[in-house]
């Protein structure tokens, strides 16, 4: 049984797209395979760290980069005094904000599904969830991890955390998700005063559409996982993977496309 998570969403859609691999699908959720981080990765989890507190999956405390290692001028790295900087601009924010920090890292998993929450707050007199994001692409309007506000409501790859947060709060508390807000607290890794506090607003179709993907999803998993999830190699995805030392279902070549004129 695999509790449905907002990453695996996003995931399980892209595979059944073709934009992804099953078996690095599978890797990850049903087998539990740690894929290495990326340097976003990294500099994401060691702004959060040093933000809030929170531990990354992994358990290990965020370590910085640091240049010019073992010399008289080791320092760290520019990217990372900028997070430094960020997480006292967070903690700024919050007391100026009288906002209450209740819970941290909080896991919720209900009928299926589940959640790990940054922040569960309270801010002027309600219940929220706040989620902090260390982004390079805080204006970016075409990227689909860009931040761009005009073009949100179409990057559903960012919106739907907060709604499947919200909905797995309120039934851990027994409200429905419009009784709590969300928020997400983006800090450009490029400025540490270039920052935007999003409250995602949905109303009750979102949340009702979004159950209904749960439960197509959660069908689609009744199948043997052979079934479910099938390689899909391509040349590019391959090489990128970690799993390809092992995989028998790699390619090493171009494959041929074939195009009807």
């Amino acid at each position: 049984m695999i509790n449905i998570s907002q990453s695996f969403l996003k995931e399980f859609a892209k595979y059944k797209l073709g934009e992804t691999c099953g078996l690095q699908v599978k890797a990850k959720y049903v087998d539990g395979v740690q894929f290495p981080s990326s340097d976003a990765m990294d500099l994401g989890n060691y702004f959060e760290y040093q933000a809030t507190g929170c531990l990354p999956r992994s358990g290990n405390v965020p370590e910085p980069k640091m240049v010019y290692k073992g010399t008289a001028r080791e320092s760290l790295a520019t990217d990372y005094q900028r997070a430094n900087e960020s997480a006292l601009f967070f903690k700024k924010i919050v007391k100026e904000y009288d906002i209450e920090l209740l819970e941290l890292g909080k896991v919720v998993t209900h009928d299926g599904m589940t959640g790990i929450m940054d922040i569960v707050a309270k801010w002027n007199n309600r219940i929220c969830i706040i989620d902090t994001k260390f982004s390079g692409l805080i204006d970016d309007k075409w990227s689909e991890f860009g931040w761009n506000l005009d073009a949100l409501p179409e990057k559903h790859g960012l919106m739907i955390q907060g709604v499947h947060y919200r909905i797995l709060l309120a039934k851990e508390l027994e409200v429905e998700p419009e009784d709590i807000d969300f928020y997400y607290f983006v800090f450009s890794t490029k400025n540490p005063l270039d920052v935007k506090i999003i409250q995602q607003l949905s109303d009750e179709t979102t949340f009702s559409n979004h159950l209904a993907s749960i439960e197509w999803v959660k069908n689609d998993l009744k199948k043997p996982i052979d079934k479910i999830f099938k390689a899909k190699p391509t040349l590019m995805r391959c090489n990128e993977c970690p799993l390809k030392d092992d995989c028998k279902s790699k390619v090493e070549l171009p494959t041929i496309d074939q195009v009807t004129y």
